[in-house]
C-alpha cells in the first residue's frame, strides 16, 4: 500500500501507517501568530478608553464595524456610551479608518429623542451595496430601564450619511395584528405565549441585539435577547428567535430556548449564532459557566416556536459564539472563547480562543488550534466575503484594563490554509 502523506506547515511530514495521532492541520502556533501578528486596529483608539461588542460586514472592500465605545470611562454600559461605526480598507485598515457615532444619548432625529445614559448592542446588516441598517439598542425617556427597546438607522455608503432613528416593531403569539414595538413589553408577552403565563416578567431587566442577521429561505433571521438580574448580576437569560420579510423593520417573535432546562444553578443561554439547514434552525450559545460550557439548541423549520433542550458542546462558555462556513472542503468554523486568565489579584483577561471545525451533522466539534493574544482575544465577529473569512475582536492592545481586554477593537483574517492539511 503506497504511503499517504499530509504535509504540516512547519511540522514536515506524517505517514499514514506510522503509529501516531491522526493527522493534524497546519502548526496551531503558526497559525495564531500569523492571525495575532496581522491583526491591524480600526476602532479610535486616540479617544476611546473602553470598545467592544464588534459586528462587522465588508461591501467592495471597504469594511465597517460597529462596536459600543466610551471616552469617558473603561467600563461597559456606563454613561457616555455611543454606538460607534469604523469604516476601512480592508487593504489597509488602520492608515484608512473613518468613523462615524452612529447613536448617542440625548440625540434627536425624526421625532425619537434617546434617553437615559448609554445605547449599547449594536449590529450591523447589508441592505445592498449602497446601504447599510445599523441595528442597537436603548430608551425613550419614559422607559424605565435601560436596554428598553430597539431601535435602526440606516446608513448611505456613498454620502457617508446616516438616516433618522425608527424604532423597530414585532408581532407576537403568532397573531400578525397585533403589532408593538420590539421592547421589555412585547418579548415578555411572547414568553408567556410559549412557556405560559407569568413566565415573561421573570426578564424585567433589559433587552439587547447580540446576534448576528442570517438570511436564508427569502428571509432574515436574528434572536432578541432579554435578561434578569439581582443587584448587577444576571441569573436568567435566553434569545427570542425572530424572522423578518422587510429587512427587520418589523419581526415575527417565535420561539425560545427554555433557560430552566440547564442544569446549572445560573440559567443563561446568550448570545446565539444562527446555523440551519434543509430542516433546523440551530441557535448556538454560552452558559456563562465553566460546567456549562457552550450549547447547541435546534427548532424545526415545520415549528419555529419549539426548541429541543439545550446540549453542551465545548467548553467553558463564556464570550460570544462565532460560527460561519468556509465552505467545502473546511465546512463550519466556530471561535469559542477559552478559559480566562489571572493577572494578579481582580484582574483578568480574555486572550484565548478555540478555532473550533463543526460537520454537517453537529455531532463532532474539532479544535483546530487555540488563538492566543496576550493583549486579550474578546467577543470574535465573523464574516465571509469573497470566500476568505474575516474577523473583528476586542484586545487591550494599548491599554489592557482590569477585565479582559475592551479598550480597542482590531482587524484579521482567518485564513483558508490554516485548516487544509496538503497532501
Amino acid at each position: 500500500m503506497s504511503i499517504a502523506t499530509f504535509l504540516l506547515a512547519g511540522q514536515g511530514s506524517i505517514r499514514a501507517q506510522d503509529p501516531v495521532e491522526k493527522p493534524k492541520l497546519p502548526n496551531g502556533e503558526i497559525s495564531s501568530r500569523s492571525f495575532v501578528d496581522q491583526s491591524m486596529l480600526v476602532s479610535k483608539f486616540t479617544t476611546e478608553q473602553y470598545a467592544h461588542q464588534s459586528s462587522m460586514r465588508i461591501v467592495n472592500g471597504m469594511g465597517y464595524v460597529v462596536y459600543q465605545c466610551n471616552e469617558n470611562t473603561p467600563e461597559e454600559n456606563q454613561a457616555g456610551q455611543v454606538a460607534r461605526m469604523a469604516v476601512f480598507n480592508i487593504l489597509n485598515p488602520t492608515a484608512t479608518a473613518t468613523w462615524v457615532d452612529v447613536a448617542q444619548v440625548g440625540e434627536t432625529s425624526d421625532g425619537v429623542t434617546i434617553g437615559g445614559t448609554f445605547v449599547s448592542g449594536p449590529m450591523l446588516h447589508i441592505l445592498n451595496e449602497k446601504t447599510l441598517r445599523i441595528f442597537f439598542v436603548g430608551r425613550l425617556g419614559s422607559d424605565t430601564i435601560s436596554g428598553y427597546r430597539a431601535f435602526y438607522k440606516d446608513y448611505d455608503i456613498a454620502t457617508g450619511k446616516l438616516a433618522g432613528f425608527k424604532a423597530i416593531r414585532c408581532t407576537i403569539g403568532k397573531d400578525p395584528s397585533k403589532v408593538m414595538d420590539l421592547a421589555v413589553p412585547a418579548i415578555q408577552a411572547q414568553l408567556d405565549f410559549l412557556f405560559g403565563a407569568g413566565f415573561g416578567e421573570q426578564f424585567a431587566r433589559g433587552i439587547s441585539t447580540p446576534c448576528d442577521f442570517t438570511e436564508f429561505d427569502g428571509q432574515l433571521y436574528s434572536s432578541i435577547q432579554i435578561k434578569n438580574s439581582v443587584d448587577g448580576v444576571t441569573k436568567l437569560m435566553t434569545n427570542v428567535l425572530m424572522r423578518s420579510s422587510d429587512q427587520g423593520q418589523t419581526w415575527e417573535l417565535m420561539g425560545a430556548p427554555d433557560p430552566r432546562l440547564l442544569t446549572t444553578e445560573v440559567k443563561i443561554l446568550a448570545e446565539p449564532a444562527i446555523t440551519q439547514d434543509r430542516n433546523y434552525v440551530y441557535l448556538h450559545l454560552r452558559t456563562n459557566v465553566v460546567e456549562g460550557g457552550y450549547v447547541l439548541c435546534k427548532t424545526k423549520k415545520s415549528d419555529l416556536y419549539t426548541f429541543d433542550a439545550p446540549v453542551k458542546k465545548w467548553t467553558y462558555g463564556i464570550g460570544r459564539p462565532t460560527i460561519a462556513n468556509f465552505g467545502k472542503p473546511i465546512g463550519m468554523v466556530a471561535m469559542f472563547t477559552a478559559a480566562s486568565v489571572p493577572m494578579g489579584g481582580n484582574q483578568m483577561t480574555r486572550n484565548k480562543c478555540d478555532v473550533v471545525q463543526i460537520d454537517p451533522s453537529y455531532k463532532k466539534y474539532t479544535k483546530a488550534f487555540s488563538i492566543v493574544d496576550y493583549n486579550a482575544v474578546n467577543t470574535p465577529f465573523m464574516f465571509l466575503y469573497r470566500d476568505e473569512m474575516f474577523v473583528s475582536y476586542s484586545t487591550g492592545r494599548r491599554r489592557l484594563h482590569a477585565k479582559f481586554g475592551t479598550s480597542e477593537i482590531v482587524f484579521s483574517k482567518l485564513r483558508r490554509e490554516f485548516f487544509v492539511p496538503t497532501e
